[in-house]
């Protein structure tokens, strides 16, 4: 009882005491509103016109992770100089060749270790065909080197500088002859020593030349963008030996097939005239020309029409040649033709479907899946040729690039990561972190991928499953 009364009493305040705490109070409440009066006025902070806050997790996906053998540190054209990109760096016979310091360089694959260097201030093109390396100097003249050696074969004395707004720049070898080229120019050089034997314009180009160039049976074949009341693709033919133009025809692109001395071309030009909003017909034109003369021998029609109701899309209708088949984006579904047993009114061998969404486009032919390419993410899609059935291969992360050999697709990731993905089972299979958000085409050689990152290259080891 003595304890509970001693608590009420010290909990009980006296008048006096409870006017000195209420003083106290009311003390500190004057002193920090004065404090606030002298500080800065605050502005108020000002409200998002539009604000979103993403409550959906981006997947991660769980795979292990390989350390790369080697990493090199070479000269970054991702960001230099984009007419070269996709052009500096190629992988052959177990070895790298690219540029650093702008000499063209060899690195072993397995190691990482550089073998030999050539040259400077060397254009960053190259391309590699039966063990030597075809360049651009400075001022834009070919060369060859040894690609075993670094030793210089020739460098010719032909410049293709024309014009630096001409974009299109490529180096094309064949048997015996290295055609070089710029815009709408085309320069034939003897492939041993490097002298010109020609050189073409095609005025119609305006400079506007593809890097599309194929030698059958003594005649060249190139296309050009020729600008118009209706801008289209234009065929040209060349005599091998002179540079002499044979033939054009406007609105023909690329070869689908040359054989037996006729050039079968796709019609681009016609579906232009078309009123593709308000009727479903569609059709892919296959023009047959006499190679060498250009006259024209017969014409192909691949017809269907799209469901619903209009205006209609354009409908697809890209199209691609392999193994004696004709595979034809034909809007909801891909058609397969045998090419050469061709007759008017000619169905499809078998149809299969597509993914969803006109944003796919039918780009080739890998595995017995037909392959897709997404034109906003740039990603790939697939369709079983045995059953039809649509297959995708997940990622975690937007495309930078995408390369497949075989049976494994390479994504070099915008999140300084590539993901090694098997192409069968659409499983992924490792991650490498690359540390670059800019990547080039992944490159292959003697089992090892090199993964072309930003001022880098890495060298990894390809897992068994994938080879």
């Amino acid at each position: 009882m003595r304890k509970m009364k001693n608590n009420r009493l010290t909990n009980k305040k006296s008048p006096q005491r409870l006017r000195r705490l209420i003083a106290v109070i009311a003390a500190g409440a004057l002193t920090i509103h004065g404090a606030m009066s002298i500080l800065p006025s605050q502005a108020n902070a000002e409200s998002a016109d539009i604000s979103i806050r993403n409550w959906h997790p981006s997947s991660v996906l769980t795979v292990p992770e390989l350390k790369p053998s080697w990493t090199a540190q070479v000269d970054n054209y991702l960001k230099m100089d984009e007419a070269y990109s996709g052009r500096h760096a190629v992988a052959k016979e177990g070895k790298v060749f690219t540029f650093a310091g702008s000499r063209l360089i060899a690195i072993d694959a397995k190691t990482g270790k550089r073998l030999w260097s050539y040259g400077k201030d060397l254009k960053p093109y190259l391309v590699y065909d039966h063990g030597v390396i075809y360049g651009l100097t400075a001022d834009q003249r070919p060369y060859a080197v040894n690609a075993k050696t670094g030793k210089l074969k020739w460098q010719s004395k032909t410049s293709i500088l024309i014009d630096a707004r001409y974009g299109t720049e490529a180096l094309v070898p064949t048997s015996d002859t290295l055609y070089a080229i710029k815009g709408s120019m085309t320069f034939a050089l003897d492939k041993a020593t490097g002298k010109l034997h020609w050189k073409m314009n095609e005025p119609a180009g305006e400079g506007n030349g593809t890097d599309y160039l194929h030698e059958a049976d003594g005649v060249v074949l190139r296309t050009f963008l020729v600008q118009g009341a209706l801008t289209s693709i234009q065929l040209n033919a060349y005599d091998k030996k002179t540079g002499k133009k044979l033939w054009e025809d406007f609105g023909q692109g690329a070869a689908l097939q040359i054989k037996d001395g006729l050039v079968y071309s796709v019609d681009y030009y016609s579906p232009l005239l078309f009123d593709y909003q308000s009727l479903p017909d569609r059709k892919l034109i296959v023009n047959v020309f006499n190679l060498k003369t250009g006259e024209k021998k017969g014409t192909r029609e691949y017809n269907w029409k799209l469901s619903g109701e209009p205006p209609y899309q354009y409908g697809g209708g890209s199209s691609f040649m392999t193994g004696g088949k004709l595979y034809v984006d034909q809007g909801d579904k891909v058609a397969e033709y045998h090419f050469d047993t061709y007759k008017t009114g000619l169905a499809p061998l078998r149809t299969f479907q597509r993914p969803y969404g006109e944003e796919w486009e039918l780009i080739g032919l890998l595995q017995e899946r037909l392959i897709f390419q997404n034109r906003n993410t740039g990603g790939l899609a697939g369709s079983k040729l045995v059953n039809g059935r649509v297959i995708g291969w997940n990622s975690d992360a937007p495309a930078a690039q995408i390369d497949v050999y075989g049976k494994g697709i390479y994504r070099a990731q915008r999140n300084g990561t590539l993901l090694g993905i098997n192409l069968l089972t659409a499983k992924p299979v490792f991650r490498v972190k690359t540390g670059a958000d800019l990547h080039e085409s992944t490159l292959m050689t003697n089992g090892m991928i090199i993964i072309q990152a930003e001022g880098k290259l890495l060298g990894v080891k390809v897992p068994a499953s994938l080879r």
